[in-house]
């Protein structure tokens, strides 16, 4: 993926382009702007997908709804709609990545269920679904919750960390 702006992802064809507005002067390029941050949540994975055995994950969110997610073998942008918000008690997220090599140049669905627990033993159940129609397997783990401080997420990367 290459990055001509600091400020955002180009990504051409089945890529995206993270700052401006939604245009295409030769039909190939989609522009979207990162909004502000807001949260970022640590995942860990008790039951992972065997296709993907990472048991640590991070998810930084916007306010515009877009997201950029973080693992030892992930590292996608996508789009997500809440039903509830970060301060509920349980809230679940919906997400679809952007085509992104971690998903074979595909979109996937991930659904999330978040119960916050006490004593720092909130919880997550995670459901996915591949560009294919398969269903993965439910996940589950654990995540806590803290302040996004990333404006610009296109740096960020686990390798990084």
């Amino acid at each position: 993926m290459k990055i001509f702006s600091t400020a955002g992802l180009l990504m051409l064809g089945c890529s995206a382009y993270a700052e401006g507005l939604t245009t295409s002067h030769d039909g190939k390029t989609l522009t979207v702007n990162f909004g502000e941050p807001t949260y970022k949540q640590v995942l860990h994975y008790r039951k992972m997908y065997s296709e993907k055995p990472f048991p640590d994950a991070e998810v930084y969110y916007y306010n515009n709804g877009t997201y950029k997610i973080i693992s030892q073998g992930e590292n996608h942008y996508g789009v997500y709609v809440m039903q509830g918000d970060f301060s509920d008690e349980t809230y679940t997220v919906r997400f679809i990545s952007l085509p992104s090599p971690d998903w074979g140049n595909k979109t996937a669905y991930h659904q999330l269920t978040f119960i916050r627990g006490d004593n720092a033993q909130s919880i997550f159940i995670q459901n996915a679904i591949v560009d294919t129609g398969e269903a993965i397997a439910q996940q589950n783990g654990t995540y806590t919750l803290e302040k996004n401080t990333v404006s610009n997420p296109i740096s960020t990367d686990w390798k990084n960390k």
